[in-house]
């Protein structure tokens, strides 16, 4: 028997597999340009490095070999180190190929096997069926034209195998007629209550969303210009997609991310469109969500140069100290590929295909693309601009990891400000284990560099405050209900990684005063291990609860939204809102003033981008508030 991690394949099955694959077809199919060398070889580009002189070779016998960087192995392997699977899923992407039927030892993975075929299988017919619908239904006639208006011409349409769902209620569950248990599971459609089925997506242009290998494992809509909705629609978790562990397109790419050895990730799936019609074939996309920890352990297996062309500006602070962690533990390069101003990849692709490409050769690491900023904004004729550029400077410089290239940026800050060196490096230096704003102080906002739609939210600091908070004692810190249950899990969110919470959150977000006090108390140490030795024992008990509780689902970002959701409603409600609206009190104008925010984090079709600054205005009017209560 095959096996790995415990599942376990028949080796009858697999050497029917092996039997019934023709390597050179699967190679040929991951983008390797192969050409005949003889009677029984073939010889190409290597998938797994760089080279400009072919040393890839492959057998008719079943096996290849890189003479260059000595990979060697047969088809199942090709398939593992391509499409970054173990040996089982590997064997069984195969057999589906090949059609051969697998055989397991476990009754349950079996079982669990042959659910995620069904699954997969109903996936690969409605995107047949969708794209189908697209290419010739009379009612997706107003799709085809949004599209060509847009620069996709039929080619780019069967390419990426877009599709159409019609305005209709259970057309597709019906056509396909889905089982209830499917249709649910895939995402597709949900029941109603009187037993029938509605299709999830209705009136939008779809991209078909796949994994590695390019099996569809999920849907990204679009709803036309004057459709019902938010413009873009996004699957739910389902047992085959997971947004935060999918790129959109890299399926198309992984080729050639391997022969350039870099990716490119923007934000949309026209922007990867455009990307690959501009000639730029090796771009990807997030699905809806900012990048994550496992989208990066998924790149790094292909390339190990990750090219930013999206807003960066829009991913603040937090993501800044993302990236530049991601770059040592993953050995990574970060770099921002900057795009004229106002426009994105899809139009580019249309008006200026040079550009586009112009812009990822000339991309720059992402902290000298932030230093670039602040000189630009910077008036660098007189002494007080200077100063100025260097305080800022010096501000995106420290929140770098790792002391030899903080150095050598503050030596580019010193000649271009013409500022003291030492000086510089002393206030970039801190004490270990105290975060970089300062002891006692946390961000209460952050500097959005070029922020999107306009709106400046200036960084500034305050004092940690923690001798505000309330007596500890079992009343106050009682968790009942979902408030209390939400700000424990922003808790267990900050133990685990502290940088990236203080760069989000703030006590002032917290209704409960005693998790106000631990979280207070993280703020003011930095570290889980500082505040749980400088607190008293209630809080660093709690600490210790918390950070031994299992992981928190969400992401630091999501949390963020949450407890800026529950606190601002609690604050319209906490200034009385429902006075007459000719009263000319502070309360009723704070109340019309965070109403615009209100409705924003209340509006759960809100784009996660818009719900995060909405959320940063009213923090920072939150802190504001704290400040004027001193």
């Amino acid at each position: 028997m095959a096996s790995l991690s415990g599942v376990a394949i028949l080796e009858e099955d697999v050497a029917a597999v092996k039997a019934a694959t023709d390597i050179v077809a699967v190679v040929a199919a991951a983008g390797v340009a192969l050409k005949r060398s003889g009677s029984q070889n073939f010889v190409g580009l290597c998938p797994f490095h760089r080279e400009k002189t072919p040393s890839f070779s492959v057998n008719l016998a079943g096996f290849f070999h890189c003479f260059g960087c000595q990979k060697s192995g047969d088809a199942i392997s090709f398939v593992q180190e391509t499409d970054g699977v173990d040996f089982v899923a590997a064997v069984e992407r195969l057999a589906a190929k090949a059609g051969v039927t697998l055989h397991y030892t476990e009754r349950d993975e079996r079982e669990k096997r042959t659910r995620r075929a069904r699954l997969l299988e109903a996936m690969g017919d409605a995107t047949t069926w969708y794209h189908e619908r697209l290419l010739a239904a009379p009612d997706a006639a107003r799709a085809r034209a949004h599209l060509r208006r847009r620069g996709i011409d039929a080619e780019a349409v069967r390419h990426f195998r877009l599709g159409w769902a019609p305005d209709a209620w259970e057309e597709l569950a019906k056509s396909l007629q889905l089982p209830r248990d499917v249709a649910k599971d895939s995402g597709l459609a949900s029941a109603t209550s009187r037993g029938g089925l509605v299709d999830f997506f209705r009136g939008r242009i779809l991209f078909p969303i796949c994994d590695v290998g390019g099996d569809p494992i999920g849907f990204g809509g679009r709803r036309l210009d004057d459709g019902q909705g938010p413009k873009y629609l996004n699957p739910g978790a389902t047992p085959l997609y997971d947004k935060s562990r999918v790129l959109y397109g890299l399926n198309w790419a992984k080729a050639d991310i391997v022969r350039a050895g870099e990716v490119v990730v923007c934000e949309g799936y026209t922007d990867v469109i455009g990307f690959h019609l501009a000639g730029v074939t090796r771009a990807v996309a997030t699905c809806g969500t900012a990048l994550t920890e496992d989208h990066v352990r998924l790149l790094v297996r292909f390339a190990r140069r990750v090219v930013l062309a999206f807003d960066a500006d829009a991913a603040g602070q937090a993501a800044a100290a993302r990236f530049h962690e991601w770059e040592q533990r993953h050995d990574l390069d970060v770099v921002v590929a900057e795009l004229p101003m106002g426009s994105d990849p899809g139009e580019l692709s249309r008006d200026d295909p040079e550009a586009l490409k112009k812009a990822v050769e000339a991309a720059r690491p992402f902290m000298a693309w932030r230093l670039a900023r602040v000189y630009a904004a910077a008036d660098l004729g007189t002494v007080e601009g200077r100063a100025r550029a260097a305080n800022a400077a010096v501000a995106v410089i420290a929140g770098h990891p790792d002391p030899l290239v903080r150095d050598q940026y503050l030596l580019d800050v010193a000649a271009r400000c013409r500022a003291d060196i030492e000086r510089l490096r002393s206030q970039v230096e801190r004490p270990a284990g105290r975060p970089r704003q300062g002891p006692g102080h946390q961000a209460a906002a952050r500097r959005h560099e070029g922020q999107r739609g306009g709106t400046l939210i200036v960084e500034r600091d305050r004092p940690a405050r923690p001798g505000d908070r309330a007596p500890s004692s079992p009343a106050a810190r009682s968790a009942s209900g979902r408030r209390s249950r939400l700000e424990r899990d922003a808790l267990r969110v900050a133990v685990r990684d502290p940088a990236s919470a203080l760069d989000w959150l703030d006590a002032v977000l917290f209704d409960n005063p005693f998790y106000a006090a631990v979280f207070a108390a993280l703020a003011e140490h930095g570290t889980l291990e500082a505040a749980v030795a400088h607190s008293d024992e209630e809080v660093a008990g709690v600490l210790r609860e918390v950070a031994g509780e299992a992981p928190a689902s969400a992401t630091v970002e999501e949390v963020f939204v949450h407890l800026s959701r529950e606190a601002v409603v609690r604050e319209v409600r906490r200034i009385n809102p429902g006075r007459a609206a000719a009263e000319e009190g502070s309360a009723n104008a704070a109340a019309l003033a965070l109403g615009p925010v209100q409705r924003v984090l209340t509006d759960h079709d809100a784009s996660p981008e818009a719900q995060r600054e909405a959320g940063v205005q009213l923090l920072t009017w939150l802190l504001d508030q704290a400040e004027e209560r001193g």
